[in-house]
């Protein structure tokens, strides 16, 4: 699974409610603004390589996401009570 890194990103408050705003009224997460923001940037800049190789990278980081996802829905699950019933023979 790809490294994810985790920044803190100072904001004025007025930036914080303008970042809060864009995320609501786009249904999506303030990451998710701060990113497009910054393909839409690189791209402007001529970075159109590297914002495809961006956009991939995070393609395949939520596809690996999900297959965990799925194999923990799939995976039964055993409670430590039930485990501990189980081998003490007790209830």
């Amino acid at each position: 699974m790809k490294h994810v890194s985790g920044q803190t990103v100072k904001l004025l408050n007025e930036e914080r409610a303008l970042l809060m705003t864009l995320a609501a009224k786009r249904d999506v997460t303030y990451s998710d603004v701060l990113r497009i923001g910054l393909y839409q940037l690189a791209a402007t800049e001529g970075l159109a390589a590297q914002v495809m190789q961006a956009v991939h990278a995070r393609v395949d980081h939520l596809r690996q996401l999900e297959g965990v996802r799925c194999r923990m829905r799939l995976e039964p699950t055993t409670h430590p009570s039930q485990t501990d019933i189980m081998h003490t023979g007790g209830v």
